[in-house]
């Protein structure tokens, strides 16, 4: 009995050892919501899509892939604090599961993006730009099985004539990079 009671004793234990300890993007997200310092909004893609009368049959079905983004924003305040959360970022997203996909930019100004999910099945598209002058943005683009050429296509439905944006909407978000 005793054997019994210290084998489940040991298996706790080693549970608790084995779970992951580290912060994901979405709990960052959360911990974030509830600082001042940080602007965020989540989007549906509904705001940010041309009516759906202007697309063609696959553009649809591009804009229907992608479900919502989420954005946080941090307007340079303190560079202790936004040294600080951007370090905490770059661990995330280096140990969540994500791929880079690109990375662009210079010491001043950088963008990363990073995928989440197989490259024809995507769950997640992070944006996370820099700007030390400035502060940082992370857009997270949560959609089913989007793959890069639908979000390359996505972008490029963004940037048709036919595609209207509603600016107003994201008033503030946009102010960090003023």
């Amino acid at each position: 009995m005793k054997f019994i009671k210290l084998s489940v004793l040991a298996l706790a234990f080693f549970s608790l050892l084995s779970c992951n300890q580290e912060q994901s993007l979405q709990e960052y997200y959360i911990d974030s919501k509830e600082n001042d310092d940080f602007i965020m909004l989540d989007v549906p893609t509904s705001l940010i899509a041309p009516a759906s009368e202007k697309l063609s049959a696959d553009q649809q079905k591009v804009v229907e892939s992608v479900k919502k983004i989420n954005l946080l924003a941090y307007s340079l305040k303190d560079t202790s604090f936004y040294n600080t959360e951007t370090a905490k970022l770059k661990t995330i997203l280096q140990n969540d599961d994500y791929d880079e996909l690109m990375k662009v930019g210079n010491t001043e100004q950088r963008m990363r993006i990073f995928i989440k999910g197989d490259e024809d099945a995507i769950d997640e598209v992070v944006v996370f730009a820099q700007d030390e002058n400035k502060g940082f943005l992370v857009a997270r683009v949560l959609g089913d099985n989007m793959n890069v050429a639908d979000m390359v296509r996505f972008a490029e439905t963004m940037d048709t004539s036919s595609a209207t944006l509603n600016t107003g909407s994201f008033e503030g978000i946009m102010d960090v990079f003023k």
